[in-house]
């Protein structure tokens, strides 16, 4: 019975430890990821890149897919636009999410107000601090976080427990490059169960004035309002 209940009580010990260091293990990663992200991001003024945008929905028989640019101007203002004349500009900034026809003269596409839907306002916030010069942990506000295992770098974003936002969105699942610390990846997962995917590539990190203006020049042509 002695050495019974010694074996029981190392075993105990055992697992007493094993719980105490799972969730520092989770945390050092989790770190490890901010810190890695933070160092592109703080240096960020200007972010050019190339986007791959594909949309998996019980609506059609095969995935949705476009080709664009996403485009971020510090501090706050996050511009994805589609390559087709026939395609879209969606702008993201303090006062809401806007989508914009990409042939002039066509009327704007639906505007929804910052504060007026939490999963909206969720979502641009997550997407603008993926590109933010700000906090490590701003980008993780306001989230419950998980770090997969084995997986690259990657990140989950979940909304908070007992929110309203998660009748609509499930998560946000960012992947980062392991070296520069670019996100590569944007997977957006709605409760529904469609998916929205960003592949992002050939990023160009502040731009020169006229190489900016180049970008920006047939954005104000489209009315949008841009920073500064």
């Amino acid at each position: 019975m002695r050495r019974r209940a010694l074996l029981i009580g190392s075993a105990g010990a055992v697992v007493s430890g094993l719980a105490v260091a799972a969730p520092a293990v989770s945390e050092r990663r989790l770190n490890n990821r901010l810190e890695l992200w933070h160092e592109y991001a703080k240096r960020t003024g200007n972010l050019l890149a190339r986007v791959s945008t594909e949309r998996v929905t019980s609506l059609l028989e095969e995935p949705s897919v476009a080709t664009g640019t996403l485009l971020f101007l510090s501090p706050g203002t996050l511009i994805l636009r589609d390559d087709s004349v026939d395609g879209s500009t969606t702008v993201i900034d303090a006062t809401g999410t806007k989508i914009l026809s990409n042939r002039e003269g066509l009327p704007p596409g639906p505007h929804t107000p910052a504060g007026s839907q939490p999963a909206a306002d969720w979502l641009a916030a997550r997407l603008v601090r993926m590109f933010s010069p700000t906090e490590p942990k701003a980008l993780i506000e306001d989230c419950r976080t998980v770090v997969p295992k084995g997986r690259g770098y990657r990140l989950d974003l979940l909304p908070p427990r007992g929110s309203a936002i998660r009748r609509v969105l499930r998560s946000v699942t960012i992947t980062m490059d392991p070296a520069a610390g670019a996100i590569t990846r944007i997977a957006i997962a709605e409760a529904q169960g469609d998916r929205v995917t960003l592949g992002l590539s050939d990023h160009r990190q502040n731009l020169e004035a006229q190489d900016l203006a180049a970008v920006t020049g047939p954005l104000a042509d489209l009315g949008v309002e841009l920073p500064g």
